[in-house]
């Protein structure tokens, strides 16, 4: 089945490979276009050329074949059909690398992605990567627990700080199962981009620090847990009963988007009560959230 798979993602490739190079003009790539030509765009020769890659290698690739390019020559071959940031990731997912891509529309819906955020107030959200960090997040998230952003910037990982930061440990009321609950979380996220450099340094500040986490990391166990009650202590307005609803972006489907609904009466009016102190300027004056960043 997986080498069944290959093959049509292969044929796919080279089908696309074939689309694009049609329609371009040896001129939109700075080629001289004189004399009879054969094919209505680029020759196969031409777009080696250009990518620096070797005619027959590359008609292998056109072809279907089993070749496996490497991210750094899907990179040059992108380059010198003159893709677009889309086309570029449907090329990286194509070639069997689908982290390798830019995030697509990612940047340009960074200030629509933050209004949203916003109007979702008085429940927090959060856009999440795979490892936790939170890309962009509301006031009420911001304040969920204490003021996420008087910690320091480098500590502004929710898996580390749930092992790590004294208010986030005293702020979950069944603090271990909650942990647990993260890890297999952050297992399942790691299973889907286990090659990504970014695993490495979190993975090993956890295990250094943290003796609860490298227990709970060596059972494996791998689970979602989607619509699980949180219970979370906020140093704010109190007790609050919550479940998550995740969502993935299309702009990039690494990163999540991340709503705690109230689960009870009680927690929707302190969830009300947080948003109007902050809205007042009670809690560390007018909020203030941080600016959306590329999710890697």
């Amino acid at each position: 089945m997986i080498k069944v798979m290959a093959d049509v993602r292969s044929r796919e490739l080279g089908a696309y490979l074939r689309a694009r190079r049609d329609r371009l003009s040896p001129a939109e790539v700075g080629l001289p276009g004189g004399g009879r030509r054969r094919v209505r765009g680029l020759r196969r020769e031409e777009v080696a050329v250009l990518a620096n890659v070797g005619s027959t290698w590359y008609t292998w690739l056109e072809q279907g074949r089993d070749v496996q390019p490497s991210v750094e020559v899907l990179a040059a071959i992108a380059d010198a059909l003159r893709l677009s940031s889309d086309e570029r990731r449907y090329l990286f997912l194509l070639g069997g690398h689908p982290d390798a891509g830019a995030p697509s529309s990612w940047e340009r819906a960074g200030a629509r992605l933050q209004g949203l955020l916003d109007n979702l107030s008085p429940h927090p959200a959060v856009v999440m990567n795979p490892w936790f960090e939170p890309l962009a997040y509301n006031a009420s998230f911001r304040f969920m627990i204490d003021d996420l952003e008087a910690l320091p910037a480098a500590d502004r990982n929710c898996a580390y700080l749930h092992f790590t930061h004294p208010d986030w440990i005293a702020g979950h009321s069944d603090h271990e199962q909650e942990c647990a609950a993260v890890v297999a979380k952050l297992r399942a996220y790691y299973g889907e981009s286990v090659t990504d450099p970014a695993w490495e340094p979190l993975l090993g500040r956890l295990r250094a620090e943290s003796p609860l986490f490298v227990r709970l990391w060596d059972q494996a166990d791998v689970s979602t847990d989607p619509g699980r009650l949180k219970r979370i202590r906020s140093l704010h307005v109190g007790n609050l009963s919550v479940r998550n609803t995740t969502m993935l972006l299309e702009e990039n489907l690494r990163a999540r988007v991340v709503v705690y609904q109230p689960a009870d009466r009680t927690t929707e009016e302190r969830l009300q009560e947080l948003a109007n102190r902050i809205a007042r300027g009670a809690i560390d004056g007018p909020a203030k959230v941080r600016r959306l960043r590329p999710a890697t």
